[in-house]
Order: C-alpha cells, then sequence, then structure tokens
C-alpha cells in the first residue's frame, strides 16, 4: 500500500513520540523596533564549529519569529536546572514585555536580550533561512558566547523539566565504551 508521509504519522502522532526526545531547554529571544521577544525552545542544535554556527526551529506564528526575520539577529540562552520559572514564563505562563521581569537582563553584539545568568548564551546573526511546514530554520552565526560558569541544563522529556546524572562513566570523543549495549550487529 503507497501511503504519503502525512497519511502515515499524523501531528499528534509525532508529538507524542517526540516527548521522549529529552532535550536542553532554552530562551531564544531577539529584539526588534525597541521591543523584547522570547519563547522558551528546545529546538536547538550545532551546525558547524567552522564557522560558529547553531539552528533554531521556530514556528511562524510566534511572536519571536518575527522578531527574528526582521531583525536578522537571535540569542540562544541555555537555562540551568534551577530556571524552570524563566522556562514557564516564555513559555506562555507571561506575556510580551513580562516575561523579562524574572532574571536579568543585557544585550551583546546582535542587541538580542542576553540572560546574564544563562548557562551559556549564543549571540547570533542569522545567515539563512529554511522554510518547512510550519516552522523556520534559522541558522545563526555565533558572534559572541557568554558562559555563566558551572551549572547543570534544564533538560525537558515526558511533559517534565529534569538535570543531568552522570551514570559514572565518562567517554571521551572518538571512544565507544565496551561495556555499553549499542544494538549494533
Amino acid at each position: 500500500m503507497d501511503k504519503s508521509a502525512s497519511e502515515l504519522v499524523g501531528a499528534e502522532q509525532f508529538r507524542l513520540g517526540m516527548r521522549s526526545l529529552a532535550s536542553a531547554v532554552n530562551l531564544i529571544t531577539a529584539a526588534h523596533a525597541g521591543h523584547r521577544y522570547g519563547m522558551t525552545a528546545t529546538a536547538v542544535t550545532s551546525v558547524s564549529a567552522e564557522p560558529p554556527t547553531l539552528l533554531v526551529c521556530i514556528n511562524r506564528k510566534a511572536s519571536t519569529h518575527g522578531a527574528i526575520a526582521k531583525s536578522g539577529a537571535f540569542c540562544i540562552n541555555v537555562l540551568r536546572a534551577g530556571h524552570v520559572e524563566h522556562s514557564r514564563a516564555f513559555s506562555g505562563a507571561q506575556l510580551g514585555e513580562a516575561r523579562f521581569s524574572s532574571g536579568e537582563w543585557t544585550r551583546l553584539a546582535t542587541g538580542a536580550p542576553v540572560l546574564i545568568d544563562a548557562l551559556v548564551s549564543f549571540d547570533c546573526r542569522v545567515e539563512k533561512e529554511i522554510a518547512h511546514g510550519t516552522h523556520t530554520l534559522f541558522l545563526g552565526r555565533v558572534e559572541h558566547i557568554v558562559a555563566g560558569g558551572k551549572g547543570r541544563s534544564l533538560l525537558y522529556a515526558d511533559g517534565q523539566y529534569g538535570k543531568f546524572a552522570t551514570l559514572g562513566e565518562r567517554v571521551l570523543p572518538g571512544e565507544l565504551p565496551d561495556s555499553l549495549d549499542w544494538g549494533i550487529g
């Protein structure tokens, strides 16, 4: 039977499946025409180290989308495990400028808001936009990084917040421990 992908997997089924994917929680922020915009997002990934480039996926209905598209810049603020309230504020508990009432904020090269005590913040200029479905993928060249010090990332999976805990195994780049079952072969 030949079915299209949209017939095989519906949006709700896809969302339920994605709940199992643990991700770091980030605040994506932008500024345009004297206003600050921001949202909580987990759809963030590294693209390239040379040049340093990150990708964010933003729903075109989000007000932050328009601010990024018009300003050509955004900041990815990686939240600490203790920043659950920041995440909630930026995911709809508060609106507009009120989202920025918690935490201390500054600006760097692009003018996008930077959370001072974020685990790390990446100040980015948009280099490319790719529209796909309901979202736009913004590829941003990292212009400045502010590392806020030690701490653990705030994670989100299965509708819950959590934080990373080590299992006692340290994996070095290019090294796979024999004690793990990788499901290969």
